[in-house]
């Protein structure tokens, strides 16, 4: 019965990899691997797949069930018997496609494009609410940016078709990305977040605090600090008017 249900999780796990990672916005590198923390995120987003952690990639392998990937580090690798992932330029492109954009990154966006900083491949989405869910992953508050994809197409831009609604490309120019109204002054700041700033340390001298100085200690020489040689002839005359009233 263990074992079972063990194959059974082996076979969803390797039909998410194998046959319909675009369908949950996953995509394989020309070498055949993929970070294993994307494909972690996009398990997380199902709730009868969140216990699936690397040790239950491990146990399932100590079990003699074959995926069709291994687990190799921080990477999952398509096995060779399970053959290459292979990406063709989509014959049918939106006019519009989707991206979910962390904020610290919007200015250099707005001059540069968009590259993939770790991936081969950016993946775009022909749905808004998917191009987000995509960007989620990895930050709570993306901006959704739209791409003139088809514009971009006929300036010879490769886009590849990578499932039902997802595609990928190596990179997109700023000329050809719509970026939300924001103001740049609020765009420089989303994208550069002021550091905060550590509290100073408390001061000796605050109120209420007692500083010692050399002549409470005795030791010859020592002077009194000016507010004491100042308040020093009112205790004298004090004890002088005492011994008198005795």
């Amino acid at each position: 019965m263990l074992k079972h249900r063990h194959g059974t999780l082996a076979k969803t796990l390797g039909f998410i990899a194998s046959h319909a990672p675009g369908e949950y916005g996953l995509f394989w590198d020309p070498d055949s691997t993929m970070p294993w923390k994307e494909f972690y995120w996009a398990l997380q987003e199902d709730g009868a797949l969140r216990f699936v952690r690397e040790s239950t990639i491990r146990e399932l392998a100590l079990l003699g069930l074959e995926l069709p990937f291994l687990l190799e580090g921080g990477l999952l690798r398509l096995r060779p018997e399970a053959g290459p992932a292979v990406y063709l330029p989509a014959p049918l492109v939106p006019k519009r496609l989707y991206f979910g954009l962390k904020p610290k990154h919007l200015a250099s966006a707005q001059e540069f494009g968009l590259r993939p900083t770790r991936r081969r491949f950016l993946p775009l989405c022909d749905e808004k609410e998917f191009a987000l869910r995509i960007a989620k992953r990895t930050d709570t508050s993306p901006i959704l940016i739209e791409i003139l994809a088809e514009e971009a197409t006929r300036s010879r831009l490769s886009i590849l078709a990578a499932g039902p609604h997802l595609f990928l490309v190596e990179s997109i120019p700023a000329k050809f990305i719509v970026f939300p109204a924001i103001r740049q002054e609020l765009a420089e700041k989303i994208s550069h977040p002021a550091r905060k700033s550590k509290p100073s340390p408390p001061s000796f001298a605050s109120a209420g605090s007692f500083i010692v100085q050399p002549h409470h200690l005795g030791i010859p020489g020592a002077k009194a600090s000016n507010r004491e040689a100042k308040t020093g002839w009112k205790k004298t005359g004090r004890k002088e008017r005492h011994k008198r009233d005795v």
